[in-house]
């Protein structure tokens, strides 16, 4: 090869350097009105990247990925595809991950469900305040809870005449009670605030005829629980009846009584009690008693139950009851 041909190698070594100085031109051509760049050293660290602004989105925009978006009652994720057969696809392993968070309870209307310590409540708005109520627990749903058929009152013995802390200087020799007459029999060592009872009611030995009635609160219902309607009956009656709280004239709190008012015709009344209407079935005590040999040990948190729950069911509760 003569000098007077062409050398490909530096033709090709020519191009690179004229491409390189062109790009160069370029590049401070672009940059000639910046502010000149600090000088770094060969052991300085790269500049960190800034950080992205959060990416957001109102009702209806497309979702964003790395931000937070908004939905409303629902949220849709449509697709662009041609028929909607695109499918959502997260490819990005490094960056913003999609998150679906539980929407909060909305107020007003009927309310909204929540989760309690005691299971399930209800939340809504009363005069701009947020009330809540327990629902389908055991706290506040009242239950039947069967126990032993329990005699708590028979008025032909002393025996079992001992709960009736009113009435019971209304017996004749007979042992019938007499006829208006108001009875008051109390439920202690059976249950702590029950709601109420179920059993049965008997009347035996009767004078004449005449009618009974059971109850637990407010005043004296306008019907009768038992009718007889001759002498020396004896008939009996399946009843349920709520309970009550009684103050004696001493000062003595009872929170479980039941009433009977013989209105006519003497007649001896027994009372058979054999299930409870609670509203946690450890307020049943005599089940307990019976369970541990006798004992009844109303622990803190049994104890704290049963008299929240009867505060909820409009009981009295008092101190030491």
């Amino acid at each position: 090869m003569t000098s007077s041909e062409p050398d490909p190698a530096a033709s090709r070594r020519a191009l690179l350097r004229r491409a390189a100085v062109t790009g160069g031109a370029a590049v401070a051509a672009t940059t000639a009105n910046a502010a000149p760049a600090a000088a770094t050293t060969a052991n300085a660290a790269p500049a960190a990247a800034p950080a992205a602004a959060p990416a957001a989105a109102a009702t209806g925009d497309p979702v964003v990925l790395g931000g937070t978006t908004t939905g409303g009652l629902h949220t849709v994720v449509t697709s662009a595809a041609d028929g909607g057969a695109a499918t959502l696809a997260l490819e990005n392993s490094t960056g913003a991950t999609l998150r679906l968070t539980r929407r909060p309870s909305s107020f007003g209307w009927g309310g909204g469900l929540v989760s309690t310590a005691d299971g399930l409540g209800v939340q809504r708005v009363v005069d701009s305040a947020v009330v809540q109520h327990e629902t389908l627990t055991t706290a506040n749903a009242t239950m039947l809870v069967p126990i032993p058929p329990t005699r708590v009152l028979d008025s032909r013995s002393a025996t079992g005449r001992a709960r009736l802390l009113e009435g019971a200087g209304r017996v004749d020799p007979q042992g019938r009670v007499l006829a208006d007459t108001l009875l008051v029999v109390h439920l202690r060592d059976i249950v702590d605030y029950g709601d109420g009872l179920m059993g049965n009611v008997t009347v035996a030995n009767t004078a004449r005829g005449g009618f009974a009635t059971v109850w637990g609160r407010g005043e004296l219902p306008p019907a009768s629980t038992i009718n007889w309607w001759d002498a020396g009956q004896l008939l009996s009656n399946g009843v349920i009846s709520q309970l009550g709280g009684y103050e004696t004239a001493g000062g003595d709190y009872y929170p479980d009584v039941v009433a009977v008012w013989v209105a006519a015709g003497a007649a001896a009344v027994i009372l058979d009690v054999t299930g409870l209407l609670v509203f946690h079935p450890e307020s049943a005590v005599i089940n307990a008693k019976a369970a541990q040999g006798g004992r009844v040990g109303a622990g803190g948190v049994r104890a704290r139950v049963i008299r929240e729950a009867a505060e909820r069911g409009d009981r009295e509760v008092r101190t030491g009851a």
